[in-house]
């Protein structure tokens, strides 16, 4: 047998399918050459969030006679990083050999997967993902396993195209969110329901659509809304809700708008900006707007710029920023405190 010195090894060792999934900012499947990469130290990690890949792992047996007939294997793991973005690979090494010791190959098998999984409970690299990304992933899993979606998600498609009315909303469960945000290229459009929609139908749909390529019609109707909200947990749904649509231009656009005005940005509106639309703050106009506005609390500084510097590509970025030569006062005393800190 060859050796299996990190979990794509085992992986690619075993007799039946698997996938790998981001779970980090937004749930999105990995490649296996990447992954791999990953683990070998020869790449740092895409898309990493609280110094840490968070990842998702959907195992499934080919040796079943129908496609999907038998439980998968699910596991959830939050592998640390250092200051690079790379792998600390001792801490996947200790979890390789507990599991080899463990389950060996045998990882497909029920009874076996179900006693690793009690055992996965008490391991510092497992984390149980939020209600949100959980239903996510369980719809992304039903449909690679060619399941049905859930019993919630016809609910959900008829509310959506406006024939329920608005008021059954507490009627519609979690789970049907997520079926239908996987399922947009099979709805009707439904772009005229996003300005009547109530805050919590919002927050959950908003949830969901943060992992999928919206086309311009959603995302112009989802930034008419946000613009036109004076609540700016809505304004910071409907940014999650576009943070991965096409139409790139329009986002860009309202988030100039929103680091732009002179009043100060709220700390969730900047959170959502951070974590859902980093890649965007790849553009110079954009991080330095983010990173003045962040300098008007310390603490929001120190966390939110810290954890860009953490990536490669946003820390050349916020240093540009940093260097700049139109910097406020706030800002320049939030790099001498935030440099300060680091050194200490």
């Amino acid at each position: 047998m060859q050796p299996m010195d990190t979990l794509s090894d085992l992986l690619q060792h075993l007799q039946g399918h698997y996938r790998i999934y981001d779970m980090g900012c937004h749930l999105s499947k990995l490649s296996t050459a990447d992954f791999k990469a990953f683990e070998e130290g020869q790449k740092p990690y895409s898309s990493p969030w609280l110094r840490h890949a968070w990842v998702g792992i959907l195992l499934w047996s080919t040796q079943t006679p129908e496609f999907g007939a038998s439980s998968p294997t699910i596991w959830f793991l939050k592998l640390p990083l250092d200051e690079r973005g790379l792998l600390i690979q001792a801490a996947r090494d200790e979890f390789l050999n507990q599991l080899l010791e463990t389950m060996g190959t045998k990882m497909l098998d029920q009874q076996v997967a179900a006693d690793w999984a009690e055992q996965l409970k008490h391991s510092n690299l497992a984390f149980t993902p939020d209600p949100a990304r959980m239903a996510a992933f369980h719809a992304q899993a039903s449909l690679i396993l060619e399941q049905n979606a859930s019993q919630f998600y016809p609910a959900v498609c008829h509310y959506m195209s406006g024939t329920q009315p608005h008021q059954s909303w507490q009627e519609l469960g979690l789970q049907g969110f997520a079926d239908f945000a996987l399922r947009l290229d099979q709805q009707p459009d439904w772009h005229q329901q996003i300005s009547q929609m109530p805050t919590i139908v919002l927050n959950t749909i908003a949830a969901q659509l943060e992992n999928q390529r919206l086309n311009h019609t959603l995302a112009k109707a989802f930034i008419l809304r946000g613009k036109t909200s004076v609540d700016e947990g809505e304004k910071a749904a409907c940014l999650r809700a576009i943070s991965q649509s096409t139409d790139t231009a329009s986002r860009q656009q309202w988030l100039q708008q929103i680091m732009a005005k002179e009043t100060n940005v709220g700390v969730e509106l900047l959170a959502t900006i951070a974590s859902k639309c980093s890649e965007d703050l790849l553009t110079s106009d954009l991080m330095d707007l983010f990173v003045h506005q962040c300098a008007a609390d310390q603490g929001i500084f120190n966390a939110l710029v810290q954890e860009l510097m953490f990536r490669p590509k946003a820390r050349i970025r916020v240093l540009e920023a940093f260097r700049a030569q139109e910097r406020s006062p706030a800002l320049i005393q939030a790099i001498g405190a935030l440099m300060g800190q680091t050194q200490g």
